[in-house]
């Protein structure tokens, strides 16, 4: 049986299928023990970019014993408008979480509900999964999409947890693969849809101010940007 805490090497085989990933230089290269958590903290991982691809993330943070964290994200390049790919593994003692979505950044004019409704088609191919749905509470629900996947998973649903993860993996990049890209005013309404996204980031996404509390304000925001946007 797979164990899904090893989801991010089951994806970047599913990837290489697709896409010759290239390995990113980040500013600050992995892996880092972050001062302010007096080094108990490991954060490992590699990035990527691909063709159309601005930013294939793997984060790997862990502390000793009882925490670990699998943080998968894609972003494709700006000029294509498409949605994001957002995928996590928790390990918390003997207890897993997985969260897997594909959603939009920012404001939106676009009409996803067809890609929704493909999502939902793929859950609920998974009923026994689906049992032990648990959504995440707070405003992080808005970043969501209806069809995310929010599931605690008993240790004999690792298998399923892993195909579902994956069957949102493919659907997305098939959205990839036929994406054609803007142009005129067509792309500069996509680019200041994604400045605007950026500003909302820094004053109030959880994971760039977790960033920040490990790094500091200026560590923290560099360090995320750089990863996810090659900014």
């Amino acid at each position: 049986m797979r164990d899904l805490m090893d989801i991010h090497g089951l994806v970047q085989a599913e990837m290489r299928k697709r896409y010759e990933l290239a390995p990113v230089a980040l500013k600050h290269p992995f892996p880092e023990r972050p001062l302010r958590a007096l080094g108990l903290m490991k954060i490992d991982g590699e990035v990527f970019s691909a063709e159309r691809l601005l930013r294939v993330v793997f984060i790997r943070p862990q502390l000793p014993f009882y925490f670990a964290v699998r943080s998968h994200f894609i972003r494709p390049r700006v000029e294509y408008d498409l949605p994001v790919f957002a995928g996590e593994v928790m390990r918390t003692g003997k207890k897993k979480m997985l969260i897997v979505d594909i959603h939009r950044t920012g404001k939106t004019h676009h009409d996803d509900n067809n890609l929704f409704y493909r999502m939902l088609a793929i859950r609920n191919r998974y009923p026994d999964l689906m049992d032990h749905e648990k959504k995440q509470k707070g405003q992080v629900q808005d970043v969501f999409s209806p069809a995310a996947c929010q599931v605690v998973i008993p240790p004999e649903l690792d298998e399923q947890a892993a195909d579902i993860y994956i069957e949102y993996l493919n659907l997305f990049c098939d959205l990839v693969d036929v994406a054609e890209a803007k142009s005129g005013d067509e792309l500069r309404s996509t680019q200041t849809v994604f400045q605007q996204y950026l500003k909302t980031l820094v004053d109030h996404d959880p994971g760039v101010k977790i960033w920040q509390v490990l790094f500091g304000k200026k560590g923290g925001i560099e360090r995320s940007f750089d990863m996810h946007f090659g900014l």
